[in-house]
């Protein structure tokens, strides 16, 4: 490559990189005010969850799948959700079939959560009533329900609509109940009973006798809440305030900022040159990230940040193993050009093999996860692809260009003088002490888990619900359980939580979910005497079936996750190394799980949990396979081929001690700030996430290569082993 062409290059990429970030942030206007053509913000594009913008959730369950004509009734009752939630002017609300038996249902920008249940609470069972008790019409005859005032009046009514079943069933009860009164019942209770005026014939009426507006809109949502074909029941609930949601997204954003900052500011000091163009590359995996996200209308949530962020990460890991191959070919005498060259050659099945077992694992939690634990997969999966491109591409183009300017350069402007760590036999004499070290940990963790200290299961396995209310001040925890058990609430878990340690917010956990739903309203009424300013911020509400779910999708996740790495590490290497590399995944998550027995009284075991456990199954074996991946090179050396397998695995982590402190770290950096600087259900994700990363590390370096030595070693001596038969 000529020098005016790397210049030229190079500066194309800046101009292009600066004017895609502005036009990410900015959107960009052709034309004047009255005429123009807008093209939005990557901001304006990308739909944030409810997690972040605020809202409510539900997910209904039909209790009996097996039902004749079942898919069609789930049909209907979508439909007739979606229409109730936009008669009720949630334009933007979604309802989604969730698996084969459940409905999701999701209302952005609730201003008030605790009203909103009201109208996506459980359906109902209604009924029409004629004077005699028979039934005229049922929930799913009524299509729509809404308040109004007809033309030429000022009295508020409800106006109705019926459906072809319904329209000629009504028309009949009606004309043979002129001056009697029809009455509508809801679970049995009467809601209403207006008398019938005139035959109804053509499917629509209005109810009058209105006392005022609200109480027709009420009478209007209370019908339209029985109006479903499929008896359904509500099994979970999650309501975020907006001032939370948005509190959320400001201290993510933040975050990932510091940490990305932090991570090229380390890349620059410790490559240099390479650096540099290691962190333009960043940059445009950022806007790879952010345009795909925007492009896909993918549903951005707090665990899909964290998931951009550990991607990052992932970026950063597959620049340092390329590094690190173009440092060793340097320090072997190589000029530039070619040391780039062999260094992306070296390090390219690394890369490769690193970055798909995380996206199985991606995969997986994409096809079994839900809500917010689904957006985290589909953010890692487009961070992952996004930066083997950016690694394995961009990276290397414009490291190329960069040496092309000056390719007998000063070598300083590349790397500082390095050399590999000379193998000592440390990190194989000792694997005894290191496996009875992680022995420790997990007979700590079971012997408090057998004394009744185990992990502190969350609602979402048990089941119940989750209130929180910010307090805004100080306040006694004994007082809070005073006023549940006036209330008549017992066994409730009361913690205070904040940020910073202010102290300020109350959470509330209670075995129960009809409990939390009845109660959130009368906790705050309650304490409010003595904490004027609290308000209520969300609630969380599981049913016990949605959290054996959770249970039994997990378990599915971890024994795919297991088998699908078994055979790709099986393929790529050997199957003795795949048993190795799961034996070390194994040894990871059992430590997350000890730590999570530990920390009880810090951190429960829900679903942003499960999430941060198959991301480390995803993720923690990158080292694992960097290390096999120099053993595989190096085995193939003349030197190599009649030496124990010890030898070779305690060169392989020699030789890759840098790359994998140097990876851990980075990502470390962008973990610590989520853990630092996000919210209450950032930590509960992050947490076990660094947990994880250093447990891997730990494995990956003391315990995998070691294993699979044994077994490579304890096979060739059987091998060479005399039978002990004698010739006859």
């Amino acid at each position: 490559m000529k020098k005016r062409t790397s210049i030229l290059s190079l500066a194309a990429v800046v101009v292009v990189v600066v004017l895609a970030g502005l036009l990410a942030v900015n959107g960009l206007t052709i034309g004047d005010e009255f005429n123009n053509i807008r093209i939005n913000s990557v901001g304006e594009n990308i739909r944030l969850g409810l997690d972040l913008r605020g809202g409510v959730y539900a997910v209904y369950v039909a209790p009996d799948p097996g039902q004749e004509d079942f898919d069609t009734l789930m049909d209907g009752t979508i439909a007739v959700l979606r229409d109730r939630l936009t008669g009720q002017g949630f334009t933007e609300a979604s309802v989604s079939r969730q698996g084969s038996d459940r409905i999701r249902v999701e209302i952005p920008d609730v201003e008030s959560p605790e009203d909103i249940l009201d109208i996506i609470g459980t359906p109902a069972r209604l009924e029409f009533k004629d004077p005699e008790g028979n039934v005229v019409l049922v929930g799913a005859d009524i299509k729509k329900a809404y308040a109004g005032i007809p033309d030429g009046t000022t009295e508020p009514v409800v106006f109705f609509e019926l459906n072809d079943s319904g329209r000629e069933a009504f028309a009949a009860a009606t004309a043979d109940n002129i001056g009697r009164a029809i009455s509508i019942h809801l679970d049995g209770e009467v809601i209403s009973a207006p008398t019938v005026e005139n035959a109804i014939t053509g499917g629509e009426g209005i109810i009058t006798g209105m006392a005022g507006a609200e109480e027709a809109r009420e009478l209007a949502m209370l019908i339209m809440s029985g109006a479903l074909p499929l008896d359904i029941q509500q099994d979970e609930v999650n309501m975020v305030s907006a001032t939370l949601g948005e509190e959320a997204l400001d201290t993510s954003l933040k975050a990932g900022v510091i940490g990305l900052t932090l991570v090229m500011l380390f890349m620059l000091i410790l490559y240099r040159l390479p650096g540099l163009m290691a962190n333009l590359a960043l940059c445009v995996y950022v806007l790879i990230v952010a345009y795909a996200l925007a492009i896909a209308r993918v549903q951005l949530t707090l665990p899909g940040i964290a998931g951009i962020l550990l991607g990052i990460g992932m970026a950063v890991d597959a620049n340092v193993i390329i590094f690190e191959r173009f440092r060793e070919e340097l320090q072997g005498g190589c000029r530039l050009p070619v040391a780039v060259r062999r260094g992306f050659q070296n390090a390219i099945t690394a890369v490769i093999d690193s970055n798909v077992t995380t996206i199985i694992a991606a995969l997986v939690l994409m096809y079994f996860g839900t809500g917010p634990i689904k957006g985290f997969a589909i953010t890692l999966f487009i961070g992952v692809v996004a930066s083997m491109f950016t690694a394995v591409s961009v990276t290397r183009w414009l490291l190329t260009c960069a040496v092309a300017l000056k390719p007998d350069g000063d070598l300083k402007l590349y790397s500082r003088p390095f050399k590999n760590r000379e193998p000592s036999g440390f990190f194989t004499r000792y694997t005894k002490i290191f496996g009875g070290i992680s022995a420790l940990i997990l007979a700590a963790a079971i012997v408090l888990s057998l004394c009744g200290m185990g992990m502190d299961m969350g609602i979402d396995f048990t089941g119940g619900s989750m209130l929180c209310y910010e307090m805004r001040q100080d306040f006694e925890t004994a007082e809070v359980e005073a006023a549940l058990a006036e209330l008549g609430v017992a066994g409730a878990n009361i913690a205070k939580t904040g940020e910073k340690g202010n102290m300020t917010q109350l959470q509330i956990e209670i075995k129960s979910m009809e409990d939390g739903e009845a109660l959130r309203g009368q906790i705050r009424e309650a304490l409010s005497r003595k904490y004027p300013n609290m308000s209520f911020t969300s609630i969380g509400q599981i049913g016990a079936r949605a959290g054996q779910d959770l249970i039994e999708n997990a378990v599915k996740s971890l024994l795919i996750v297991f088998a699908l790495m078994l055979l790709y590490i099986a393929i790529r290497f050997d199957w003795r190394s795949g048993l190795a590399a799961l034996a070390a995944l194994a040894h990871d998550v059992l430590v997350m799980c000890a730590f999570m027995v530990f920390f009880r009284g810090a951190f429960q075991v829900n679903s942003p949990f499960i999430a941060g456990l198959l991301t480390i199954v995803g993720y923690s074996i990158n080292n694992t396979i960097v290390v096999f991946d120099r053993i595989r090179e190096m085995a193939k050396y003349t030197q190599y081929m009649d030496r124990p397998r010890a030898e070779i695995v305690d060169v392989a982590v020699s030789h890759t001690m840098s790359r994998t402190l140097n990876t851990t770290f980075t990502t470390l950096l962008t973990l610590v700030c989520l853990f630092v600087l996000g919210v209450a259900s950032i930590r509960e994700f992050s947490f076990p996430l660094l947990v994880g990363l250093l447990a891997g590390t730990y494995s990956s370096v003391l315990l995998s290569g070691q294993l699979w030595a044994f077994w490579q070693d304890w096979a060739r001596a059987r091998k060479k082993a005399p039978t002990g038969k004698k010739k006859k």
